[in-house]
C-alpha cells in the first residue's frame, strides 16, 4: 500500500472511562477519526462530511448527530477535523516524528490553529 500510514490503537482504548460511556456508532466514528487515511501526525485534518460518509457508511445526517457527541476529544471545525489529545498518543521521542507535527502545524491558517488552542480544543507539544 503506497503512502500508506499506520496507526495503533492502545489495548487500553475500550477501557478508558471516557470511551466506555460512548454508544456503538460514537465509539465507530470515534475510532474512525483516529484511523482513516485522510489522518496526520498532528491530529488536525480536512475531511468533507461528504467522504466520511462514503467511508464509514453512515448517511451525513447521521455524521451530524454524532460528531457533537464526541465534542470533548473530537471536533468538527471548518471542515477538519480536530483531535484534541492526538500527539499525545504518538510516539514522539524521534526528532523525524516532531518535524512532522511541526511541518503539519505549519500549514495551518495560523489564525485557525490560534483559535482551537487559545479554546482548549487542541493541545500543542511542548517542542
Amino acid at each position: 500500500m503506497k503512502n500508506s500510514k499506520h496507526r495503533y490503537i492502545n489495548t487500553k482504548f475500550w477501557n478508558d472511562n471516557y470511551i466506555s460511556e460512548l454508544d456503538p456508532v460514537e465509539k465507530l466514528m470515534f475510532i474512525y477519526l483516529i484511523t482513516n487515511e485522510h489522518t496526520n501526525i498532528a491530529g488536525i485534518y480536512e475531511l468533507p462530511l461528504k467522504i466520511m460518509g462514503v467511508e464509514t457508511g453512515f448517511e451525513t445526517s447521521m455524521i451530524k448527530k454524532i460528531l457533537p457527541r464526541i465534542k470533548d476529544r473530537i471536533q468538527y471545525i471548518e471542515g477538519k477535523i480536530v483531535v484534541k489529545n492526538f500527539i499525545k498518543h504518538q510516539e514522539t521521542g524521534s526528532e523525524l516524528v516532531q518535524i512532522g507535527i511541526v511541518n503539519c502545524l505549519k500549514e495551518l491558517d495560523r489564525k485557525f490553529l490560534e483559535t482551537i488552542v487559545n479554546k482548549g480544543i487542541y493541545i500543542l507539544p511542548k517542542y
